[in-house]
């Protein structure tokens, strides 16, 4: 295995800090597909994509401004632009959803499991082709309302929004995973 490799795991970070361009169709095509090779119980292949761009981000601002407005009864209708421009934080969107089915050895938590393996691959394929985003999702888009918003049906569920654009500041890397903290061996 190459540690070259294992260095550009380890020094990938967030960032949201994001800016023209995003990937183009046929980058998306090369990332998502390499993301499809994601640990998946059954070859069931649970994972889901769509790519919001341009004035269809406004699509999931929508999401944030009905879930504002069922959460806090007195927002007027002046307030609805700042919550659908968070969806203009980037100039790309990645929902990344599960299909789930039943599967006599294949739970749901291990497809959803699955989708969001999908989901780091698909950031660690835009960190290679020069890329950055951010996995920002929130409690707006994991409600019936946001589902039916986004066009899901019902059995399918949000597992993350990826906001993806060019980076547009340095991200400080993070020094110290914590990893010695976090890790133990067992042993006979």
């Amino acid at each position: 295995m190459s540690k070259d490799f294992l260095h550009f795991m380890r020094d990938r970070v967030s960032n949201n800090q994001l800016t023209e361009p995003a990937p183009s169709h046929a980058e998306w095509r090369d990332i998502l597909d390499a993301a499809s090779r994601a640990a998946d119980h059954g070859n069931l292949k649970p994972w889901r994509f769509k790519v919001y761009e341009g004035e269809a981000r406004s699509q999931v601002g929508q999401v944030y401004w009905q879930h504002a407005k069922s959460e806090v009864e007195q927002l007027t209708e002046d307030k609805a632009d700042a919550f659908i421009k968070k969806a203009y934080r980037a100039p790309a969107i990645l929902l990344v959803y599960a299909d789930l089915v039943e599967h006599p050895k294949v739970p749901e938590f291990e497809q959803l499991m699955a989708v969001a393996a999908s989901a780091q691959q698909a950031l660690l394929g835009l960190n290679a082709l020069g890329y950055a985003g951010i996995w920002r999702t929130g409690p707006a888009v994991f409600t019936e309302a946001a589902k039916e918003q986004l066009g899901l049906s019902e059995n399918q569920h949000v597992v993350g929004l990826i906001y993806v654009g060019t980076a547009s500041a340095e991200v400080k890397p993070i020094e110290d995973t914590g990893i010695d903290e976090r890790l133990s061996f067992v042993s006979k």
